[in-house]
């Protein structure tokens, strides 16, 4: 029973309860005296009998309606407190608990705002309302609320087609993180954020990374997917899911091969986004234009918004050594920024500095989020310079977490920094910039040869 009927009918009982009480207690009434009853032959001496007896009447019956009021208000109240919490802000105010980079919640108790959110849905504020006030308290200009339909967008492009966002806890164990999209197979199937993941398919995550079988999920396109999950400590069940029929996922990135004025062969790639298949495309470009010749490399991120943020070490790794540290980041469980090493994964060691080459990336003020990422380890670790213009200076990186309602929030999950704790916020400036020359070639000059048109910011 929704909490606002059951309040309603609770009312109603107590009503039906005080009106049969009354029915044997005579009210008072502001009729006049009751001067026929009292005919005797003190006439004024009855009137004022009666006015008193009225009087002591009211004053009898008033204590009656106090309690009884007071009954309804105690029952009102109880039926409140026994309801249960509007399930969409309760849900988002626990990912915000749980999940928000900044534990302060911008200097907010939390938990007092908790009460006062879910009382005014209990006045009859729409729970849409509330969590976009929420999230907006937090004063993150990257935390924000996605629409019904444009979280559905979002999930429709999800790369397994079932409707779950995956993710690795503390422990390392990959877990649902966000309750599964409404109406999604995953949904139907009745799986639950929090539940543990250990394959898709024949796919371990023991071996492999979460981008590398959502990668080969929709490169194979398979109508179906098979998840296998641990109830226990050595208890597991499978559950296999119809998966949305959907294009393979288009090129990431672009690639060319051009001769410079030094007779040198540059090798390009240009990433347009970063994504789940943005490495294992770079490393094919990689070998095919080193069979062509290629001596050099150029990685052009302008005008590239962002993307995964773990796609962008896994892009960085391929020109960086075991051990190298690609970033830092600082996560809300941890007190302090923690390194970020190249090769933690095992099954990324086939491609890690597969490129010895040297390389130059090129960068301007559309090159955001995980693009910077990828810029700042490879500067980082002295492995490129960043030629071009200031980049946009996005440091955080963002989680989204589908909300029962269908809408879903976007929210600060953790802030990273360059390999020794560069800041990106502000942007990164370039180490070389469009008026300068490099190899023969200025800036400006390399992108018209590589044949990579001007972007804008």
């Amino acid at each position: 029973m929704p909490r606002c009927l059951g309040t309603v009918w609770m009312a109603v009982l107590v009503l039906a309860a005080a009106s049969h009480f009354l029915a044997f207690v005579p009210l008072a009434t502001p009729s006049r005296p009751r001067v026929a009853r009292v005919a005797r032959a003190d006439g004024p001496v009855g009137l004022r009998s009666a006015e008193h007896s009225g009087e002591l009447t009211q004053r009898k019956q008033r204590p009656v309606i106090a309690v009884l009021v007071a009954m309804m208000l105690s029952f009102s109240l109880a039926a409140a407190a026994l309801a249960p919490p509007d399930p969409t802000v309760e849900a988002a105010w626990g990912f915000v608990r749980r999940n928000y980079y900044d534990q302060t919640f911008n200097k907010q108790d939390w938990n007092a705002l908790h009460e006062r959110f879910l009382r005014r849905v209990d006045q009859g504020e729409r729970a849409e309302s509330v969590v976009r006030e929420m999230v907006q308290s937090l004063g993150d200009r990257y935390s924000r609320v996605i629409d019904a339909a444009t979280f559905e967008q979002l999930m429709a492009f999800d790369p397994m087609g079932v409707g779950l966002v995956l993710a690795r806890n503390d422990q390392k164990e990959v877990i649902i993180s966000s309750p599964p999209f409404a109406g999604s197979s995953a949904a139907k199937a009745g799986l639950r954020q929090g539940q543990r993941v250990e394959k898709v398919d024949d796919m371990s995550f023991k071996e492999l990374s979460l981008l590398a079988v959502a990668d080969r999920v929709s490169t194979r396109d398979p109508p179906s997917v098979t998840l296998t999950l641990r109830e226990g400590e050595g208890e597991t069940r499978e559950v296999v899911l119809e998966r949305l029929r959907q294009a393979k996922p288009q090129n990431q990135v672009e690639s060319g091969i051009v001769t410079n004025a030094l007779g040198h062969k540059v090798g390009f790639l240009r990433l347009r986004t970063v994504g789940a298949r943005s490495a294992l495309e770079m490393q094919e470009a990689l070998g095919r234009l080193r069979a062509e010749g290629a001596q050099e490399w150029v990685i052009d991120l302008r005008g590239n918004g962002g993307g995964s943020f773990p796609a962008a070490l896994e892009a960085a790794e391929l020109f960086l050594p075991k051990g190298a540290t690609a970033a830092q980041v600082k996560l809300p469980s941890v007190d302090k920024e923690k390194p970020i090493l190249v090769g933690e994964e095992g099954e990324r060691q086939e491609r890690v500095g597969s490129a010895t080459e040297p390389v130059a990336v090129l960068v301007d003020a559309g090159s955001a989020s995980a693009s910077e990422v990828l810029a700042v380890a490879l500067r980082g670790n002295c492995r490129a310079p960043l030629i071009g213009s200031r980049t946009y200076g996005k440091a955080a990186v963002q989680g989204v977490f589908g909300l029962p309602n269908k809408e879903a929030v976007a929210l600060t999950v953790a802030r990273y920094s360059g390999p020794h704790g560069e800041r990106i916020e502000g942007g990164l400036e370039p180490d070389l910039s469009s008026g300068l020359s490099l190899g023969g070639l200025s800036p400006q000059g390399l992108m018209s040869a590589l044949g990579a048109p001007q972007l804008s910011a």
